[in-house]
């Protein structure tokens, strides 16, 4: 099974109960914590004397009453832009404690014959899922410069984007489904062996990560379609 084929096979397991449960956690988790975050933003914003702002407050002092509403659109900008760099590392974060139940539905139907996952402790999970939302605020704060830049070289700004968090977001996902079955070293082992059709994977995940909408089934969707790769890697056995 190719990659193409590991996605349409994870679509079309969406509507089993057991993963539209957690679809639903991640859903409105990802909403809460976003209308916390543009909430504290605005808040912040609100307090700001905009006419004060060095080198720029001369033109809101220019502007007058229309500063109010050059004031907004530059929140509401700003509020998305930082949305759309953070919402892989979120909903990642919440999906992440559900993990379990997504990829135990996919192996009840699509790989009954498995043995019993690797017992992993607490701390790994969490570490491992702390350490993805980490890397992607990260690295693409780092990035956020070449961004800037290359904003006005399209489409090289996408390509970084999406080849950036394409490889944090296929790593995260293969190492959270990978751990269950095999020791961190040979997971990693395995990822290197096959690290093209890793990214492939992460760079397909993005795209739908930045879909409106479509992004908040993409973790779900995103644990099951890794699942898919991962069991179908060439010579996975050997790593076992």
């Amino acid at each position: 099974m190719g990659v193409i084929d590991s996605f349409l096979t994870a679509v079309a397991q969406l509507s089993d109960p057991r993963l539209r449960r957690v679809l639903l956690i991640g859903i409105f988790g990802s909403l809460a914590i976003f209308v916390v975050l543009w909430s504290g933003f605005g808040m912040l914003t609100s307090t700001l004397d905009w006419a004060m702002i060095p080198y720029i407050g001369w033109v809101f002092d220019w502007l007058g009453d229309t500063a109010e509403w050059l004031g907004g659109l530059v929140f509401m900008t700003v509020a998305l832009a930082i949305s759309f760099l953070l919402f892989p590392a979120i909903v990642t974060i919440i999906v992440g404690f559900f993990l379990e139940e997504v990829v135990s539905a996919v192996e009840d139907r699509h790989y009954p014959d498995l043995p019993p996952a690797r017992a992993q402790p607490t701390a790994e999970v969490l570490s491992i899922t702390v350490r993805f939302a980490l890397l992607v605020i990260g690295l693409n704060l780092l990035a956020l410069p070449l961004y800037l830049i290359l904003m006005f070289l399209p489409p090289l700004n996408l390509v970084l984007y999406y080849l950036l968090n394409g490889y944090l977001v296929g790593r995260e996902y293969y190492e959270l489904v990978a751990l269950r079955r095999l020791e961190p070293q040979a997971a990693r082992a395995l990822r290197k062996a096959h690290k093209g059709r890793v990214l492939l994977a992460g760079v397909v995940l993005v795209f739908f990560m930045t879909i409106p909408i479509v992004n908040f089934v993409t973790p779900v969707l995103a644990a099951a379609f890794m699942l898919h790769v991962f069991q179908n890697l060439p010579r996975r056995n050997e790593f076992s």
